[in-house]
Parts: C-alpha cells; sequence; structure tokens
C-alpha cells in the first residue's frame, strides 16, 4: 500500500525560493529506507518564459540521487510516475532556466513505497493528519508522525505474526508431523511458484493442491494424482516459494493503525510522556489533562485478532 506525503508549500513568488547553491528545505526524513514513486506539483501561477525546475533530492546539498520536475512556459501541472529513487531523506530544491522566477505558489505530493524494516505502513500521513484534524504542512511535525506510523505498522505486524501486504516468500521451508495440510507463514496465497520436499520438486495439482479454504488460510494440500496423502515428516522438510498478502491493507486494520497513531502523536505532543489517545482536556488552559491508555486493548488488538497467525 503506497503512502503520501506532501512537499513545504511555497507562497509567493518562486524567486524567494530559488537558491543557485543549496541546501535544499527539508521535506521529510525517514526511519526507514523509502522508495519514491510518484510526483505530483501544482503552480498558481505559470512561468512565463524560460523554466522552473523543482527538484527533489536525498542530500541537502543537491547532490545525491534526485528526481526533477520541469514547468515549461504556460504550465500549471505536473504529475509524474514510474519513478524508482531510494531515499532516506527528502529535500526541496528550486531552481529556474532561461532566466525565468516569476511563477507563484507551488505545492506538491509524493508517494513512498516502504522498502526496509516494514513491508508497508498500516496508515499513512494524509489519513491520519485528517483523523487528528491537522491542517498544512509541517516537515518536522510529519517527520514525528511517519516515525510513529512505522513504529505502530511495526507493533501491530509482530502481534499479528504474518505480512499482511502483497509480497513473495522464497525458499521458506516448512516443517512437517505426516499430515495432508501444511502451513505457510503467510497468507492469503495467491501462487505457489516452486516447492520441493526433501529436496523432489513437486507440481501442483499432481503432486500438491490448494482449495479456495486453503488459500485463504495459507494451508497446502499433498496429494497423489487426485488421492490426498500425508507429507513426509520431517523439520524444515519442504521447502517453497510463493507470494501472499492483500492487495491494500484492510480497512480494519487501516483504521486501527490511525486511531493507534493519532494516540500516540497527541500524547507526544501535549505531554511528553508515553503513549495514548486524549481523553479530555478542560477548556481552560491550565485545566487537567486525561489520556486513554486502553486503546490497544480496547480497538487495536479486536481489529488485529481475525488476522493473526495461526498454526494448523
Amino acid at each position: 500500500m503506497p503512502w503520501r506525503g506532501a512537499t513545504p508549500p511555497l507562497a509567493g513568488l518562486m524567486a524567494g525560493h530559488i537558491s543557485a547553491t543549496p541546501p535544499g528545505i527539508t521535506v521529510n526524513t525517514f526511519t526507514i529506507e523509502n522508495i519514491l514513486t510518484e510526483v505530483i506539483f501544482r503552480l498558481t501561477n505559470p512561468p512565463t518564459g524560460g523554466s522552473l525546475v523543482v527538484e527533489l533530492n536525498d542530500l541537502a546539498d543537491g547532490t545525491g540521487d534526485l528526481h526533477q520536475t520541469t514547468f515549461a512556459a504556460g504550465e500549471t501541472f505536473k504529475k509524474e510516475v514510474g519513478l524508482s529513487i531510494s531515499v532516506g531523506a527528502l529535500y526541496l530544491i528550486v531552481r529556474s532556466e532561461g532566466g525565468d522566477d516569476t511563477s507563484m505558489n507551488l505545492s506538491g505530493e509524493y508517494t513512498m513505497n516502504s522498502v526496509e524494516g516494514v513491508t508497508d505502513p498500516f496508515t499513512t500521513l494524509a489519513k491520519v493528519k485528517l483523523d487528528a484534524d491537522i491542517a498544512g504542512a509541517d516537515a518536522n511535525r510529519d517527520t514525528v508522525i511517519n516515525s510513529i506510523i512505522a513504529g505502530v505498522t511495526r507493533q501491530m505486524q509482530d502481534y499479528i505474526g504474518r505480512d499482511i501486504v502483497q509480497g513473495t516468500a522464497t525458499d521458506e521451508k516448512i516443517g512437517s508431523t505426516g499430515s495432508n495440510l501444511i502451513q505457510t507463514k503467510n497468507y492469503p496465497l495467491l501462487a505457489v511458484t516452486a516447492l520441493e520436499e526433501n529436496g523432489t520438486a513437486l507440481v501442483e495439482d499432481t503432486d500438491f493442491e490448494m482449495e479456495e479454504h486453503d488459500l485463504e488460510r495459507g494451508q497446502i494440500a499433498r496429494i497423489s494424482g487426485t488421492e490426498p496423502i500425508g507429507w513426509l515428516s520431517g523439520r524444515r522438510i519442504v521447502k517453497t516459494t510463493y507470494d501472499h498478502g492483500f492487495v491494500t491493507i484492510p480497512d480494519s486494520l487501516v483504521r486501527a493503525a490511525t486511531s493507534l497513531v493519532v494516540a500516540k502523536y497527541n500524547e507526544t505532543v501535549q505531554s511528553g510522556k508515553g503513549w495514548g489517545g486524549v481523553l479530555s482536556k478542560g477548556v481552560d488552559p491550565n485545566a487537567t489533562v486525561t489520556y486513554d491508555k486502553e486503546i490497544w486493548q480496547r480497538e487495536t488488538i479486536p481489529a488485529m485478532e481475525p488476522f493473526r497467525r495461526w498454526v494448523a
């Protein structure tokens, strides 16, 4: 599931933001490596001559991996997809070519996929900000929120015990007690691309099969022709490569993750202690603030239980 962030809006004439010598403007710094896959930029007033170059770079001095979007005269909207730039941070650099710095009011969005540490976030910056009623872009604040999103995703995924989003398990080794079924670590199963039993390659629909309910549970049945038989007994006796997971994070997990991130963020900015959601706060600025310490047990765990890994 891709997630989207916003670049800091640059109001007024671009002349005030153009610098021949970076550093760039901090967009975001990430706790894990990400792949930049899409960018969208908008101007309210286009260049009238020459062009305006908007650059996203992974180094503040402009010497790293980058993506450039160029607004030609008259252009106010640019969307570019299919990017594949690995970054741990993003910086915004604006340049003019042909002497044109008269364009105005730049805003932008970018799409990321996490590639290390967490398969994909269970929620997005945009969803959290909408739920928390947070408006506008603030690079430091958004960095904190993205960090909490990464932590919540890992916390939830560890509890569930399996990957939720689509992926490929390569050469996973599975033990057998001799029953007709073996259990993969991740599911639902989408396709089994290779399978060996004690070093012997098996053929789908001849040596093994998965019916619809097997796919949902991550189970592979041993067969001989059309008859069920038992798998050979032994530790790690089966080796398989398979595709698995949901195309998108299930809505119930997205909702639970969003609520938990908002709760942790509220605790961070309002008390600086621990985590939990704000339950109540008086109108008086000196009033006591109380926090919800039970959101994990009350909301997050019930949402995760249907997806928790089980063993056949």
